[in-house]
Order: C-alpha cells, then sequence, then structure tokens
C-alpha cells in the first residue's frame, strides 16, 4: 500500500490540527527531526503501508518458524525519514479474533491482568518451567526449598505492614525481587535491625522499588517476596557469603522474578507513566463480519530496548538473577515484557525475535538445564565461554564480588560437568580456558582492581570484557603435569580467593617486544598493545593481545597449543601461547598477555617456534 498523504510537510501539520493520525505521523516525526523545516516544499512522504511482524526477518530469527504474520503497525516515509506507529486491537474484537492484528493495548500500571494471565498460563503449559535440572540434577533439593529468609508482604488491602520471615520451612511460594542498587537502598536488614524487621517494615521506609515490589506481589496473589538487601544481614559477613552462594536455588525455585529492567536505582521503581492519550480509533472491515475497530498508538520500546540494552541488564549481578530465574516480568517504561524457558513476549502484543531473545544471556535455558536434557561436556563449556564473555561487560559496584557475583551459574554448571572450578575456568578444559583476551569492544583496556580478585591467570584478575579463542578444538596441547593450587577467602567454594597458583611443564621462550611508538600519547591510547607484532631474533613471528597498557620488561611466550596447515602435521599453521613476565629468579612467573604465533619459514614453520627449547616446570602466579 502506497498513498500520497500530504503534498508537504505544512499541509501534513496543518491537518494535524484536525486528524488525529496526522497529529500522531507529526509527534513521531518532531520526534525524530527536532528541527526540522516545515517551510519546505517539497513532498511530505507517502503512507506506505503496513507492517506485520517478522516481515523484515528470515525465519530462522523467529521463536517458531510456523508463526503467523499479524498486522502490528503503519509506516510513514517522509524524505530522509521513516516513522511507524503501532496498531492495536482488544481481545474480543474482530481484528483479534480473526488473528489479523496481534497488538494489544497496554494496560495502565495497576492492571495486574496480563501479567497474571502470563504466570497461568506458564504454570499449566509449560514442562520446562516447571522442572529445573538444578533440582532434578541434586536430589537433596526438592522443589519446595525455600530460603533462609522472605518477607511477608501482607493482604492486597495493605491492613498489616511487611515484616520479615526467619523460618524457611514455614511459607509458602514466593516472588524474588532483581533490581539496581545504585546508591539509593537506606532500608537494609543488619544485625541492628533485624528484631525490629521481623515485626514489621514499613511500607513508607521502603524505596519506589521496593514498595513497587511489595505491591506487584500482593496483586498477584503470592504472600511472600524476596529481596537481597532485606533477606541478608548486610553486616554480617558470613551470613552475606551463605546466602549469596545460594543464588541459584534463590532465583531458580522462585515461581517468578519480578525485574525492574528500566531503573538506574532502587528510587525509580517498576510503575512509570504511561502515555495516557487516548489513541487513534480506525475502522476496519470485515468481508465476513461485522466492521471492527483498530486502534493506531505511538510506538512502545522492544523487549531489546527495554530488557536486553536496560539499564538492569548492564549490572553484573543481574546476569546471572536473569539465567536462573524460570519465569520474569519486566517492567519497562511504557510496557511490560514476559520471559520464561519456552517463551517471550511483550505487553503490545509484538514478537520478540529469537536472536534478541536465545542470546548468552539464555544460554542456561531448558535445552541446557533441563532434567531431561544429556549434557555435551563440550557444548557444556562453550555456553561456559560465551556466558562469562557477556558477565565480563556488566557492571559490578564493588571489584570484590567478581566471583560471588557468579557463584550462582557456577553452582549450576559445577552440578552438571562434575568438573572442578579453579578461579574461573574449569579444570577439564583449562587449556582452552586460559586463552582468553581483552575484547576492545566497550572499552579498549582491561583495568586491574585496587583489590586482588585472582591469580593473573585468570580473566576475573583484570576488569573489563574479554573473549575466549573458541577456535582451538581441533589444536595440539602443549601444556602438562597441571598442578592448581587455589586458596580460598572464605567458605564458599564458588567464591571470592585470597590466592592461586598454577604449576606446569611446558615449553618456554623468550619473545622480543618492539614498541611501536614511543609517545606517551600512543602508549595510554586505546590502539596500544592491542595487536602489537612480536620478534625472534629480529624476524616477525607473530602478534600480542596485552592484558594491560604499557606492558615493558623481559617477556615469554608459553606454549599452549599447536595447530596445522590443512591438518599437515609437518606444516604449523599458528601456534597461541600464554606470554608472561618473570617475577623471581625461581621460575616464577605473571601472565600479562596471550600471542598468536606463526613462524615465516624453516624448522620453525615446519615444527612450530617451540622446536628448539626443553620442556620445564614454572609456576604461574
Amino acid at each position: 500500500m502506497h498513498k500520497a498523504h500530504h503534498r508537504t510537510f505544512r499541509e501534513l501539520k496543518q491537518s494535524a490540527e484536525s486528524c488525529p493520525l496526522c497529529a500522531l505521523f507529526v509527534e513521531e516525526l518532531e520526534k525524530r527531526n527536532p528541527k526540522y523545516d516545515y517551510d519546505q516544499t517539497y513532498d511530505a512522504g507517502d503512507l506506505r503501508g503496513i507492517y506485520y511482524s517478522g516481515q523484515h526477518e528470515s525465519p530462522k530469527n523467529r521463536i517458531k518458524e510456523t508463526d503467523p504474520k499479524f498486522l502490528t503497525g503503519l509506516i510513514m516515509n517522509c524524505q530522509n525519514y521513516s516513522v511507524t506507529v503501532d496498531i492495536c486491537a482488544n481481545e474480543d474484537s474482530v481484528a483479534a479474533t480473526a488473528q489479523d492484528v496481534s497488538g494489544r493495548p497496554i494496560r495502565p500500571v495497576g492492571d495486574f491482568r496480563r501479567a497474571k494471565g502470563w504466570i497461568q498460563y506458564c504454570l499449566d503449559n509449560h514442562s520446562r518451567c516447571a522442572s529445573r535440572a538444578l533440582n532434578s540434577q541434586n536430589p537433596s533439593i526438592k522443589s519446595d526449598w525455600r530460603p533462609t529468609r522472605v518477607i511477608d508482604v501482607g493482604p492486597i488491602d495493605g491492613s498489616r505492614e511487611p515484616r520479615l520471615i526467619c523460618d524457611s520451612g514455614n511459607f509458602g511460594q514466593y516472588v524474588t525481587l532483581s533490581h539496581c542498587w545504585g546508591n539509593a537502598v537506606t532500608v537494609k536488614t543488619t544485625t541492628e535491625t533485624l528484631p525490629a524487621h521481623k515485626q514489621q517494615i514499613p511500607l513508607v521506609e521502603l524505596t519506589r522499588t521496593f514498595r513497587d515490589a511489595v505491591i506487584i506481589t500482593r496483586n498477584l496473589g503470592f504472600s511472600y517476596l524476596w529481596i537481597d538487601s532485606l533477606c541478608i544481614i548486610q553486616n554480617d559477613a558470613k551470613d552475606w557469603e551463605t546466602e549469596s552462594a545460594r543464588m541459584a536455588d534463590i532465583y531458580g525455585n522462585s515461581a517468578v522474578t519480578i525485574a525492574a529492567s528500566s531503573s538506574e536505582n532502587s528510587r525509580v521503581g517498576c510503575f512509570f507513566y504511561r502515555d495516557t492519550n487516548p489513541p487513534v480509533a480506525l475502522n476496519y472491515p470485515s468481508s465476513n463480519r461485522p466492521a471492527g475497530v483498530v486502534y493506531v498508538t505511538r510506538p512502545s520500546k522492544s523487549f531489546e530496548e527495554t530488557v536486553n540494552s536496560g539499564p538492569l541488564n548492564r549490572r553484573a549481578w543481574v546476569f546471572q538473577e536473569r539465567l536462573l530465574s524460570r519465569r520474569i516480568l519486566h517492567y519497562g517504561k511504557d510496557q511490560l515484557h514476559w520471559e520464561c524457558q519456552e517463551t517471550c513476549l511483550s505487553e503490545n502484543g509484538h514478537e520478540v525475535l529469537a536472536d534478541h531473545y536465545y542470546k548468552s544471556d539464555s544460554i542456561l535455558s531448558s535445552t541446557t538445564i533441563s532434567a531431561s536434557h544429556q549434557v555435551e561436556q563440550g557444548s557444556l563449556y562453550k555456553d561456559w565461554y560465551e556466558m562469562v564473555e557477556a558477565y565480563t561487560q556488566r557492571r559490578l559496584t564493588r571489584d570484590s564480588d567478581k566471583f560471588p557475583a557468579l557463584s550462582g551459574l557456577v553452582n549450576v554448571f559445577a552440578r552438571l560437568s562434575g568438573d572442578r572450578y579453579v578461579a574461573g575456568l574449569w579444570e577439564r578444559d583449562l587449556m582452552v580456558g586460559l586463552l582468553w583476551r581483552a575484547s576492545y569492544s566497550e572499552q579498549p583496556r582491561l583495568q586491574r582492581p585496587p583489590v586482588y580478585r585472582a591469580p593473573s591467570w585468570s580473566w576475573a584478575a583484570l576488569e573489563g570484557g574479554i573473549l575466549f579463542d573458541s577456535d582451538v578444538s581441533r589444536a595440539d596441547f602443549a601444556l602438562s603435569d597441571l598442578d592448581i593450587a587455589i586458596r580460598l577467602a572464605g567458605s564458599d567454594p564458588f567464591g571470592m580467593v585470597a590466592s592461586g597458583t598454577m604449576t606446569v611443564s611446558g615449553r618456554l621462550k623468550q619473545v622480543e617486544y618492539r614498541v611501536v611508538s614511543e609517545s606517551l600519547e600512543y602508549y595510554y591510547s586505546p590502539m596500544a598493545n592491542m595487536s602489537d607484532p612480536l620478534y625472534s631474533d629480529g624476524e616477525k613471528i607473530g602478534t600480542a593481545s596485552f592484558d594491560e597498557a604499557g606492558t615493558r620488561g623481559q617477556l615469554y611466550c608459553l606454549e599452549v597449543c599447536t595447530s596445522y596447515l590443512n591438518n599437515d602435521e609437518h606444516t604449523v599453521d599458528r601456534q597461541l601461547a600464554l606470554i608472561l613476565k618473570s617475577i623471581s629468579t625461581d621460575e616464577r612467573y605473571c601472565r600479562v598477555g596471550t600471542a598468536s604465533l606463526s613462524p615465516p619459514f624453516g624448522p620453525a614453520k615446519r615444527n612450530g617456534w617451540f622446536y628448539d627449547v626443553p620442556r620445564r616446570r614454572i609456576i604461574i602466579l
């Protein structure tokens, strides 16, 4: 459908004074380009037509390849700009019952019918959401597992204040909250406030996000709510460590998680002002039914904008909370979104593309942890590396939380793999895990935090996004007799680390690193050390990816693996190595980066760059 709507923008704006549809288009155009010159006389553009769910996407991007296409909006092209508006219909309308229009009106924030409907449908129909392997993999964890403490939210009429319940055997199903702390959490449970919180926690004293979570829990028909700052004793280090280690069970066994997905801190809340302007009503003809009505509305933010790119999803602690939860209600600025193990929905009825749903944040979905799924070790480790890559892009308020904020997921992986966890890596796949490097996607440099977090060979030693080299499955690994010693900082086997060493046998060789530029400006620039040349006897043999800027001193390469050209064992394609720096005279080193080596010719090309050095036993701190 292409139709010239108005000849000029001036005409379009004049029509908007009496036509609600034109007014809606003008409003959206001015949002896109508020400085547009409406005195221009060229064509205002075409009312180009309609668009359907999935019409611009290939079938692989849809959650179900057989999903039908529904009318979801109108498009107007105006010179260099294209604006869209949404179309929706009430559930009982002709357009909806005929399955012509998928869009639905967004309800007021106090209307919980759609959220309750999603929950009930999931409970009745989604077998993968009902049973999770984090329970079935461990018979000691039962489906009626309960946290140490929860908040009794009180009756829906608010006649009784919330209070803290400390008897895990004496309450029913509970709801969890996922939120950004920021610096706004003022009410916390401490050893001093614990007795008072058992009596009551006045609603008026809670920050807005906590108040909204209590109201949501009541209206969804649940009596109990788990909030970290109120259900963990914040000034008791032992209690904090114990409860933090239970995140897999706390979020994995909750009936539903309330996610304050658009809130930067706990003062913002879950309920936002929603557009109260009436939608534009249009007649909707039907060939075999009485004419109905559809509504044209302002476009709402998508699941991708609200959830995947929202402020909550940038928080490191939330990463595992989202993955471990069976069901999530995402409260966005202008609509509600639903996420569970089997589907993902938006309140306005628009589909969520599979690329936005089944991404790294959903790797621990049902196929990975369902009780009936036979876990493959190689696939499991690949999932782990993808999750760590996503996790390291997220922010922590406290540097020391790097391991605790991931311990719930580690708990699940340990149950599934039966492997030993060593400072962010897995012992049986250690040589692949060692080959991490800076990603340079959001920040060009890894930063060393002021507190010790992990040995230098662990990605957790530094702050910033990292990548793993996944193209090593057919390589020959060179390290042997690995002995990992980890000293924990507490009792949680997946928690904070006090120290760690790796003793290993391998071939070590000194390498030359030439500074590309001596200027201080380059030395501290984003480009420095990203892919720097490495030399041996004056010949370039490969490139380095240094962990931190300004690496200096005598450097060594430790051979990790070798791959061969066209599977010819007499022609080396490349070798991957750790770059080490000596820190003592007794064979002790620390990691400073990784290297990709491709010797140009001669014996090194046939046998690898390390062919002429003997194996030795070293310690990496």
